[in-house]
């Protein structure tokens, strides 16, 4: 009888010892109630949580990443004395128009690339950020965003005349854009190109999707954004965009030196 007994509670206990590792299986956690939610990395690398940044807008009001969170966004950090960005920023300005209402269009200025040990938070200047950013406004009101693609154009006057009419409706779009911003003295700018060097630093562009993680980031060279709105479509409809950086190699002489393996 105390045999038959033992045995009875071994097995009883065999069966619940059965039953509690089956719970713990299927749940894939300990009393199967429990989810562990995934640990959000800021940074950016794709897939990873965008920094957020804190920067100004042309009329000096402070912004931050976070406010547009909740809608695809197309980052740009830009400058108006930078080659490749000059060549993008007219068609850049028809496209943001085009996707309005679908994505924001960030263009985040800098006035140049500092060097010296000069400190990167306004405060810590008696006169904040406002000397920067009257200093980038006026480089922008001064420069010719749109220019003439040949001697053809440069020398016939009527097609110089429509040149400096577009040129015009740019240079007012940069300057009164809600989204048109400034990186006083390219704290950000520096934080999300840090896979280039010092010298050939943007134009940088960082697609993020509505979560506010990296989709692509795409570094210095002539982008072309009016030839790859595919690209934006996707992001859009929230599609991986990971294979599309193939796109845009980065150019050996813009890789930090560390990367290069010199």
């Amino acid at each position: 009888m105390r045999r038959l007994w033992t045995e009875t509670v071994q097995t009883l206990l065999m069966a619940g010892l059965l039953a509690g590792m089956t719970g713990i299986a299927c749940s894939g956690t300990p009393g199967g109630n429990e989810e562990t939610e995934p640990e959000t990395t800021i940074g950016t690398e794709i897939g990873q949580t965008a920094p957020n940044f804190e920067v100004y807008a042309m009329d000096g009001t402070k912004v931050s990443l976070e406010d547009y969170r909740g809608r695809p966004l197309f980052v740009n950090f830009w400058a108006w004395w930078c080659p490749p960005c000059i060549r993008d920023a007219e068609s850049l300005m028809n496209i943001a128009n085009k996707y309005e209402g679908q994505i924001d269009f960030l263009f985040v200025g800098v006035n140049k690339f500092y060097k010296d040990e000069q400190p990167l938070d306004p405060k810590e200047f008696a006169e904040g950020f406002g000397p920067g950013l009257e200093s980038y406004k006026e480089g922008l009101l001064n420069k010719n965003l749109v220019r003439p693609a040949d001697e053809a154009e440069k020398n016939d006057p009527e097609k110089m005349a429509g040149i400096a009419a577009r040129n015009e409706q740019v240079i007012e779009y940069y300057m009164t854009s809600k989204t048109s911003l400034f990186d006083f003295r390219g704290y950000w700018e520096r934080q999300f190109r840090a896979k280039t060097n010092q010298r050939y630093g943007i134009p940088v562009t960082y697609l993020i999707d509505s979560e506010g993680r990296i989709a692509l980031d795409v570094h210095p060279n002539d982008q072309h954004w009016d030839k790859n709105e595919d690209i934006l479509e996707d992001l859009i409809a929230g599609k991986d965009l990971s294979h599309y950086a193939e796109r845009f190699p980065i150019p050996p002489k813009h890789l930090r030196e560390e990367a290069t393996g010199s």
